[in-house]
């Protein structure tokens, strides 16, 4: 995921935490590689489950534009 493109959609962001999306790029690029790897891992836990995170890379999409 793009940082610009996660602050700009983010719609829960105000004032001085939007500041901080835009400005510092490298803790939303942080936050973001942190999230894919946590994806990964849950796959990687679940892989043999009937449930394995396949839907959670749209929701990851979703968590992180909203600002959660």
């Amino acid at each position: 995921m793009d940082p610009n493109s996660i602050c700009r959609k983010s719609r829960r962001l105000a004032g001085k935490q939007r500041e901080i999306c835009r400005k510092e790029i490298e803790i939303v690029e942080e936050v973001a590689n942190g999230a894919k790897l946590a994806l990964g891992e849950c796959q990687y836990q679940f892989r043999d489950r009937r449930w394995n995170c396949t839907t959670s890379r749209r929701m990851l999409s979703r968590v992180l534009k909203t600002g959660m």
